[in-house]
Order: C-alpha cells, then sequence, then structure tokens
C-alpha cells in the first residue's frame, strides 16, 4: 500500500466502503469505551473513565455530529460543491486513531501517575518516578501523540479532498472549526 493513502484514505476508497468502516469503527470505538474505561468527552480526547456502551456511543455521536455540522458549513463556503458524504466520512474515519490510542490510557501506568498525582496534588514536586516508569511515560506518550496527529492529518487531508482546498486562509479558518467543535462538543457531552 502506497503511503499516501494511508494518511489521505479519501483518495484511494470510495465513499460507500469509507462510510461501513467509518460506523464500524464507531461501533468497535464504542465497545473499546466501554471495556478499557475510556470516555470520549471532546473531539480528539480519550480519558481513563468507567463508560457503558451507549454513553460512549453517544459521546462519539455528538463528536462525530459536531466536527461534521462545522465542517459542512466551513466546506459549503469555502467549495459550494463540497458533498456530505465525504464531510461525514472524515467526521467517521479519523476518530479511528482516537479509538485506538484509547486502549492505551487503559494501560496500569497511567493509574499509577493518576493516584501519584491525586496524593501530591498540592506538592507535585513530590512524584517520583523510578527510570522505566519514566521511560514508560515518554513512549506511550509519545505513541499518544502520534495518534493524535495522525486523525488530525486525517482530518486535513480528507477535508481538503473534499473541498479542493487551495488557499492558506481556509486552513486558519479550518483550525478555528476544529477549535469551535473541541469546545462544543465538551459543552454538548456534559450537558446531555
Amino acid at each position: 500500500m502506497n503511503w499516501k493513502y494511508i494518511f489521505n484514505p479519501f483518495l484511494k476508497f470510495s465513499e460507500r466502503n469509507l462510510l461501513i468502516i467509518g460506523v464500524l469503527s464507531v461501533i468497535a470505538g464504542s465497545l473499546i469505551g466501554k471495556y478499557f474505561s475510556a470516555t470520549y468527552d471532546g473531539i480528539f480526547d480519550a480519558h481513563s473513565s468507567p463508560n457503558t456502551f451507549i454513553n460512549s456511543l453517544k459521546e462519539n455521536a455528538i463528536n462525530i455530529l459536531t466536527i461534521f455540522v462545522l465542517l459542512v458549513i466551513l466546506g459549503k463556503v469555502i467549495y459550494p460543491k463540497t458533498r456530505f458524504i465525504d464531510i461525514i466520512n472524515i467526521s467517521l474515519i479519523y476518530r479511528i486513531p482516537i479509538y485506538i490510542s484509547s486502549t492505551l490510557i487503559s494501560l496500569p501506568l497511567f493509574d499509577k501517575i493518576s493516584e501519584q498525582v491525586l496524593n501530591n496534588k498540592d506538592h507535585l514536586e513530590n512524584l517520583k518516578f523510578d527510570t522505566m516508569e519514566l521511560i514508560s511515560i515518554m513512549a506511550v506518550s509519545s505513541i499518544l501523540m502520534i495518534f493524535l496527529i495522525y486523525a488530525i492529518v486525517l482530518l486535513v487531508n480528507g477535508f481538503r479532498t473534499a473541498t479542493n482546498l487551495k488557499k492558506w486562509q481556509y486552513y486558519i479558518y479550518f483550525a478555528i472549526a476544529l477549535i469551535i467543535a473541541e469546545v462544543l462538543s465538551k459543552v454538548l457531552i456534559n450537558n446531555l
């Protein structure tokens, strides 16, 4: 497989295949949320917290719909021929790395970090980790950062493909839309 298609699967696969993969990934991601105790409380967020399948599905639906609505509006402003199917596929597919990363946040290492932080919340300078723990924290954090970057790359490349994006100013509008989507999704998830 060509690297180009890993970073922009929207060029290679049909919208039907992307939609099927996207819907299946939402179901799988919601199951991951239940079994790995992950909550998806923002368009880029996965945190360790007990969750049910239905609640995880609700969080994913809110995240997907929030990013979908904002990107459709922006897409239609930039390129009136932007198709809804392309934006829904982007909104579904970009979440796959987030679902995968949520399996890592359930590692016992993060429980230990949380416990130490809570026990020393007034004196964070007292946090102590041995060398292997620090190496593990750095390794897992690096992997989580790679998944986050990959999710953003999928969003950018998908949106660029769907809207024929060319002007640099539109990338600024795109970034603003992502920030608004993050804030809006958090508010909706916390209040619904």
